[in-house]
């Protein structure tokens, strides 16, 4: 039996329509074993019956805030490596084995890959190729996030050192959360192409819709820092753009936007 553990939440409110993917995707990894719990905000529309008819445990949280969600999972999901995956996105088969193995062999405290991207009915849309661990402390610098979250492990140790996802956020935590890891000195690695998790394109994500207010908490985060976009943030911006120019003109051609998802 693998010794390759991970502790996977799932936060969810009326995520019917998607979850079961994300919860086989998760469930049924190859060369380790998944500890997958739903953290539920109050779901009305069947997701607490999927749950229950895949044997899913699940945990209630008040609604309001996404990571406070994910903080409440991970403290209960057992595993020397945690992870979160939205309700909508997927990874795959071999995912957790690849980074945990990368994670064993290298030492490292963070490990992520590449990501795709699809619509709304799961169909290949383009994929965007992760940062170097590198170049991570200089886009972070940037207010920049050169991976998907859900792309992405970290030590249990990591998650409590920190003390877990800023709650004080709703969209960016996710990126305040590696930043921290990333200037507090912990060692990053990533593994090469091909991606090991997919983003779901879809016209109902709220971060999609509230754009404003996420650049509101990257200029709030910025000033808590006191984080200047310097020369080198922006060079290191510019060459994970440059590297991923051809995606972004197949994003341009199939979804007629050069914005990021997210």
């Amino acid at each position: 039996m693998t010794s390759l553990r991970i502790g996977i939440v799932i936060p969810t409110w009326n995520s019917a329509s998607a979850l079961r993917t994300a919860v086989l995707s998760a469930k049924e990894q190859k060369g380790c074993r998944a500890d997958v719990i739903v953290a539920d905000s109050g779901s009305t529309d069947g997701t607490l019956d999927i749950c229950a008819a895949l044997g899913l445990r699940t945990v209630y949280v008040p609604p309001g805030n996404m990571y406070r969600a994910i903080n409440t999972g991970l403290r209960q999901v057992e595993g020397d490596w945690l992870a979160y995956l939205n309700s909508d996105d997927f990874v795959y088969p071999d995912t957790y084995e690849r980074l945990m193995s990368k994670g064993t062999t290298s030492g490292a405290d963070v490990v992520y890959g590449s990501g795709d991207f699809v619509d709304a009915q799961g169909r290949f849309l383009y994929s965007l190729r992760a940062a170097t661990p590198t170049t991570l402390r200089a886009l972070f610098d940037a207010m920049f996030f050169g991976f998907m979250p859900h792309a992405a492990i970290f030590r249990k140790t990591v998650f409590e050192d920190l003390g877990g996802f800023d709650e004080g956020f709703r969209h960016i935590s996710d990126m305040e959360f590696f930043a921290r890891a990333c200037f507090a000195g912990r060692r990053f690695a990533s593994v090469s192409y091909p991606s090991v998790a997919v983003f779901r394109i879809h016209r109902d994500q709220i971060s999609s819709r509230e754009r404003e207010v996420v650049q509101q908490e990257l200029a709030h985060l910025r000033a808590r820092w006191r984080r200047r976009n310097g020369l080198l943030g922006r060079w290191a911006v510019l060459r994970w753009k440059t590297k991923n120019a051809g995606q972004y003109l197949l994003r341009w051609l199939r979804t007629g936007s050069f914005k990021r998802a997210g």
